[in-house]
């Protein structure tokens, strides 16, 4: 983005150009183009170019729409606390441990029992018992690896490495939520233009979006809406699914407290309405077409599968947005869409795209 915005000029061939004035004008001399001096010129002017370039890369970055990386990052520390880039969450989910048989004491399972799936280590963080009577108790753990560990399941959690007294199985019974990785440089940008708004205590819907923003990682869109005065509905979602009851609650949390919520306000968080789709095409390939169906066809699945993943509530279905997207391959022809049909949404519906189906109908001639 930056290459847009010139702001030092870095083209060689001008450097060259007002290198070979100077020497003219200080020398009486014309040089021309096939000249040692000439070359000497050049190459000074190329190294020249290749500085003022980077130059301008920094000073483009000053400004907070191309800012990145680290530059970006001192943007934020203005703003102290609130304008740090968010670390990398640790997922969580909770853990139903059983024992064999009743006891006549209370079980004791320590703090850092570790429970495992794959390469991944589940850790309690208090003490628990299995009381006389009972055969289990629910223990909320953490994954010792910060950042997004993917999808796993109810159920899928069933080893564990610190076996406790009486012991007979353990299970998840709760998806593994809240793993995501560092806060990219577009997420943290959007953040930072809305921490201005932050400062108000009048409620206003852009502070609302910067503390729902900074209460998660896994938050990638927010509306709020209000119905009735003083009664706030946020809608929130990660990418195209829906938040887990115990993060939409940690939200709700963060946002009563005094310093973030006008006095009277009643904050509701809530998903949005789910609105599921498939994609269902037929394609036609140029005769002379230069790639192979299966790599066409490759391409054009990861492109359709990018724009179901980048959908934001309130985001309208318009199959002219798959038809363009199919034709930025140049191998295709032309395609009919058979699914999905235009869909005009409403501020809380977010689209959800399930699966993606192509069909190869044939070559035809330009």
């Amino acid at each position: 983005m930056s290459n847009e915005i010139i702001l030092i000029k870095s083209d060689p061939e001008e450097i060259l150009a007002e290198a070979l004035k100077l020497h003219e004008e200080l020398t009486g001399e014309r040089l021309p183009p096939a000249n040692e001096t000439t070359y000497i010129y050049s190459t000074i002017a190329a190294l020249l170019g290749i500085i003022k370039s980077e130059m301008n890369q920094v000073a483009v970055q000053n400004y907070l729409p191309y800012a990145k990386n680290i530059r970006l990052d001192l943007k934020g520390e203005k703003y102290g606390d609130r304008g740090s880039r968010l670390e990398a969450n640790h997922a969580r989910t909770t853990m139903r441990c059983f024992i064999s048989t009743t006891v006549d004491r209370d079980v004791f399972i320590p703090k850092g029992t570790r429970f495992s799936y794959n390469n991944y280590i589940f850790t309690s963080e208090a003490e628990h018992y299995i009381v006389v009577g009972n055969l289990y108790v629910d223990i909320p753990v953490v994954c010792e690896t910060a950042g997004d560990i993917g999808k796993i399941l109810i159920g899928e959690i069933i080893n564990i490495v610190d076996r406790y007294d009486y012991f007979e199985s353990c299970e998840n019974i709760s998806e593994v939520t809240g793993g995501r990785d560092m806060e990219n440089d577009d997420e943290y940008r959007e953040r930072l233009r809305l921490i201005p708004e932050s400062f108000t205590s009048a409620g206003s819907e852009g502070a609302y979006r910067f503390w729902v923003m900074q209460s998660s990682t896994l938050v990638t869109d927010v509306v709020i809406k209000s119905p009735i005065p003083n009664r706030l509905e946020i809608y929130v979602c990660n990418g195209i699914e829906t938040l887990s009851n115990e993060e939409k609650e940690k939200i709700k949390t963060f946002l009563d407290m005094e310093d973030r919520k006008a006095l009277n306000d009643e904050i509701i968080i809530k998903d949005p309405v789910l609105y599921e789709y498939n994609i269902e095409i037929d394609y036609y390939l140029y005769k002379d077409s230069a790639s192979s169906k299966e790599l066409i066809e490759e391409r054009l699945t990861e492109r359709l599968k990018k724009f179901i993943r980048n959908r934001e509530i309130g985001q309208s279905l318009n199959i002219q947005d798959i038809i363009g997207i199919c034709k930025e391959d140049s191998d295709i022809r032309r395609v009919e869409i058979l699914s999905p049909s235009n869909y005009e949404t409403d501020d809380i519906t977010l689209c959800v795209g399930k699966n993606i189906k192509l069909t190869f109908k044939g070559s035809e001639a330009r």
